[in-house]
């Protein structure tokens, strides 16, 4: 019993030792795999878009935002611009990106997205993310929030009695679904 015991404690030892090292192996090669940074978005009721439970992970490439986009106006979306912030503990900005992405969205509906924003710097595990939006493009209608990156600086820090002023304007550039685009007649 006592030639049973001597083997078997060393060698359990071993194999908890063998997993916990593949386990990390795995751990530090798969990036992919890290947990998503929560990300505080700032809404702006007037916008005709919404973005809900925004994460950001690290992909092998890049960075991954995935989210969900609603969309509260009578006409369908084609593109958002957003402004994402990194913030760190004492409320110094430390990163700031802003980036256009194609977001088709029929009226009154909601959606899921992976957009990839083009963050230059690393996060650190301190830094706290906002995200906002700038513009919300319709087939008919911009939007334009006034300001919208001086109001999500100062929703950082925790004033949240700024708000951007929202403008809207035709789209003389996109072009409505069916219509046909015809070139200018020349004299």
């Amino acid at each position: 019993m006592k030639s049973l015991r001597s083997i078997f404690a060393p060698a359990s030892i071993a194999v908890l030792l063998a997993a916990a090292c593949a386990v990390a192996a795995q751990d530090s090669s798969d990036l992919a795999g890290a947990p998503a940074k929560a990300i505080v978005f700032f809404d702006v009721a007037e916008l005709p878009v919404r973005i809900n439970e925004p994460s950001l992970t690290k992909s092998d490439k890049d960075f991954v935002l995935e989210c969900a986009v609603a969309n509260r106006s009578g006409e369908q979306l084609v593109g958002v611009r957003l402004i994402l912030l990194a913030i760190d503990p004492a409320g110094k900005l430390r990163n700031r990106v802003t980036w256009n992405e194609r977001a088709e969205i029929p009226m009154y509906s909601i959606k899921t997205f992976t957009f990839h924003p083009n963050l230059t710097k690393d996060l650190r595990p301190t830094d706290r993310l906002f995200l906002g939006i700038d513009e919300a493009i319709g087939r008919e209608t911009i939007w334009l929030a006034a300001e919208a990156e001086k109001a999500l600086r100062a929703y950082s820090l925790g004033d949240h009695e700024v708000v951007p002023a929202v403008r809207s304007f035709a789209n003389k550039y996109d072009s409505r679904p069916g219509m046909l685009m015809l070139p200018p007649i020349r004299n």
